[in-house]
């Protein structure tokens, strides 16, 4: 019981400390979500639990290197089933988790799984317990350091993104149907220069400001405190409405006509605008910069998720200062393109 009871709060004590970093050192970003994430890594500790006796004797059998081995690849398995279990009971909300609480199980069940390698009869003892602690340490500095890296090097963000949907025909799009979607003129020649064709429409407008989402229709309204409000208000709060004919802020035009088996990822314009039109035959994609010049930054269209419907893609942002943010971009009524 002893060893039950110890192995749930290494489970539970090391994911919720990582989360705990994490959110502190991006500006408590998603500090709402701590507390049902150290709720779900309590239940993976408890569930892991109930296998700790056949862990202990089977480690036992192994000399001390394919203990450690076998430790490795049994953590990443738990570590994959838990992240598959979640999903299926909170689905695509388990995009919205702020931080990403795979690679923190990850490094609890390997300490807690390490944990009873250590206690069984193997020969894997404390100082090579000390000697692994120490590499994992190095390893998350490095990630760590990493990322505080790009992110410093990144420039602020200030943009709108617009997400149209095209719907392939023989028809040449004009100026005017481009430009009713508070796109300037040299935007709309940019599009209609690709020799693209079909019909478009769009209601989904999001805004960056100072690489912070804002919203036009509710300024006040602070994302940095999404915990705040539930998910369903957010989408109706959130109005889209940039209710402007001479926006000339920076854009990242996204262009789509059906749904996506994989991700796609670019870089952020810096100081411009940029179109990104997905071509109708396949996942490729065409990118038109109007000026050459970069962040440092991506962004990523999400695969479609097709556990719901309609059939939602997700656009993910790297912002400056608050890490991956998500936003519903596209829907879909049917799953693949006729």
């Amino acid at each position: 019981m002893k060893t039950k009871i110890t192995y749930i709060l290494i489970v539970t004590a090391v994911s919720t400390v990582l989360s705990y970093l994490y959110v502190m050192n991006n500006e408590w970003f998603g500090k709402g979500d701590i507390i049902p994430f150290a709720i779900y890594s309590t239940i993976v500790g408890i569930l892991s639990s109930l296998l700790t006796n056949i862990y202990t004797k089977q480690l036992s059998k192994l000399n001390s290197t394919l203990g450690f081995i076998a430790t490795i690849i049994l953590s990443v398995v738990q570590t994959i089933f838990f992240i598959y279990l979640l999903w299926f009971i909170i689905g695509p909300w388990i995009g919205a988790i702020s931080f990403p609480f795979q690679i923190f199980w990850l490094t609890a069940i390997t300490f807690a799984n390490i944990y009873l390698l250590v206690d069984s009869e193997n020969k894997f003892g404390k100082r090579q317990f000390g000697l692994s602690v120490l590499i994992s340490a190095l390893f998350l500095s490095v990630f760590y350091l990493t990322n505080r890296i790009k992110d410093a090097a990144a420039q602020t963000q200030n943009f709108d993104i617009f997400c149209i949907t095209h719907r392939p025909s023989k028809q040449s799009p004009s100026i005017n149907e481009l430009t009713k979607f508070n796109l300037t003129l040299d935007e709309s020649k940019a599009i209609i220069e690709t020799g693209i064709k079909g019909n478009f429409w769009t209601d989904k407008f999001f805004r960056i400001e100072n690489s912070k989402l804002v919203s036009t229709d509710y300024p006040n309204y602070n994302f940095d405190k999404i915990e705040s409000t539930p998910g369903s208000k957010i989408e109706f709060m959130f109005g889209n409405d940039l209710d402007t004919t001479t926006n000339r802020r920076n854009k990242v035009i996204l262009v789509m006509n059906h749904p996506m088996e994989e991700d796609f990822k670019f870089t952020e314009p810096l100081n411009s605008s940029m179109i990104a039109i997905q071509n109708t035959e396949d996942e490729t994609w065409q990118i038109i910069r109007l000026k050459d010049e970069t962040n440092s930054k991506k962004i990523t269209i999400g695969k479609t998720n097709f556990s719901g419907f309609p059939y939602s893609t997700s656009i993910e942002l790297d912002l400056k200062g608050r890490e991956k943010f998500k936003l519903h971009g596209f829907q879909w009524m049917e799953r693949k393109k006729e």
